[in-house]
């Protein structure tokens, strides 16, 4: 078995889900449910000859495999994630090097009949001591900050791999907006837990990386935005995967204007304007994805008065949604340290949205996050003894 350690847990997830599949079609000894579970035992085998140990972990839609969140495999094995944890009452399952045959056996077994409510006792009583089974973990029990921060830099590599297809001039695909919507998916879930992680996750920044870090903290601040707004849950996706991909046409641009030390020349800056439409028409070509990235992507820069660029016909309204989108880029851009600027203080930056509420920004938005910024500030202050489940008031 060759590939990162990462494509390794991913091959073997995926024997382990075609062993579960061909015994649900053939009986125990037959000999293609014989074979499959060989394959099982040899990936495992080589597979903790490397690394000692393999933990899946089962979190709702999300599939981790040792602390590492599997969008791909999320989004494929969703049925089976489900299956495990609401049927079988299976939140996760460890695998350490010395895995017998006969524990592939009880596993199967385990997977497919079940194993009563308590999945730990019954690996027990069969003798398992290189295969471990847990329940299920609680919302409550989660480690919500840290399931969130393995979803954000998982974002990251997601918007990196965009960035090399876009570079490639190659056609996004399908697959990679699936999964930065599994990743955006856990970001929303642990915020709704806990909606102080938008000053947490927005803090984290990155020099040498700015766009992509930008990209994902806009979704993190628009979010938290319409949370204070609120969104219902089902828009609020949309809202992430938005800000998310509302510079995707950025990435596109030419690196020595992207990371120019100073400011842009004439020629330069009217490079950099097109990338609304770059990144609007790179969405529009991907069947079947929502239009409201799109729409963003092409609006983030129009202004509330369209004053803005991209230039757009007269009685052009901007929608809500690039109206927040707006408000969470500027927020982020001017609070972020870049190659020709310092950071500039929150106060500062919060003056200045003030005083072109009306014009660049929509007033109530302006009103908005504010709101958020002071609640969360409050919240962030407070969390120090409690579980940190508090809510944002609504605007």
């Amino acid at each position: 078995m060759t590939g990162s350690s990462t494509e390794q847990a991913s091959h073997v997830f995926g024997c382990l889900h075609g062993m579960v599949r061909t015994a649900a079609l053939y009986p125990p000894m037959h000999g293609q449910t014989v074979k499959a579970k060989q394959t099982l035992h040899e990936a495992l085998t080589t597979y903790l000859s490397a690394h000692g140990r393999l933990v899946y972990g089962f979190v709702g839609d999300v599939l981790v495999a040792d602390n590492r969140i599997l969008p791909r495999e999320s989004l494929l094995y969703r049925r089976f994630l489900a299956l495990c944890q609401n049927e079988r009452h299976i939140g996760s399952i460890s695998f350490i090097a010395g895995v017998e045959p006969r524990e592939i056996d009880a596993l199967l077994e385990a997977v497919t009949n079940g194993a009563g409510d308590e999945p730990s006792s019954w690996a027990s009583r069969k003798g398992l001591t290189h295969v471990l089974l847990r329940p299920p973990v609680q919302p409550e029990q989660q480690n919500t900050e840290a399931a969130a921060r393995r979803a954000y830099y998982g974002s990251i590599e997601t918007l990196r791999d965009i960035q090399a297809t876009v570079r490639a001039r190659s056609a996004l695909a399908v697959e990679q907006i699936g999964t930065l919507r599994v990743f955006t998916s856990t970001i929303l879930e642990q915020m709704l837990e806990s909606p102080a992680l938008v000053l947490r996750l927005a803090s984290i920044k990155s020099y040498d990386e700015y766009t992509l870090y930008h990209s994902v903290n806009v979704a993190v601040i628009s979010v938290g935005l319409g949370l204070v707004l609120g969104l219902p849950e089902a828009l609020l996706r949309e809202v992430a995967m938005a800000g998310m991909l509302h510079d995707v046409g950025k990435i596109a641009m030419p690196l020595e204007i992207l990371q120019k030390p100073g400011p842009l020349d004439a020629q330069e800056w009217r490079i950099m304007r097109r990338h609304p439409l770059l990144g609007a028409d790179l969405l529009s070509r991907l069947p079947g994805s929502s239009r409201l990235p799109m729409i963003v992507a092409f609006e983030h820069h129009l202004r509330l008065d369209t004053q803005g660029y991209p230039s757009v016909p007269a009685g052009w309204v901007q929608h809500p949604l690039s109206r927040l989108a707006c408000v969470a880029d500027v927020f982020d851009a001017m609070t972020s340290r870049r190659a020709y600027k310092k950071a500039i203080p929150r106060t500062d930056v919060r003056g200045y949205l003030r005083d072109e509420a009306g014009r660049t920004f929509d007033p109530r938005l302006v009103r908005v996050l504010e709101l958020m910024l002071g609640q969360l500030d409050e919240e962030t202050s407070e969390e120090g003894g409690d579980d940190g489940a508090h809510r944002i008031n609504r605007a």
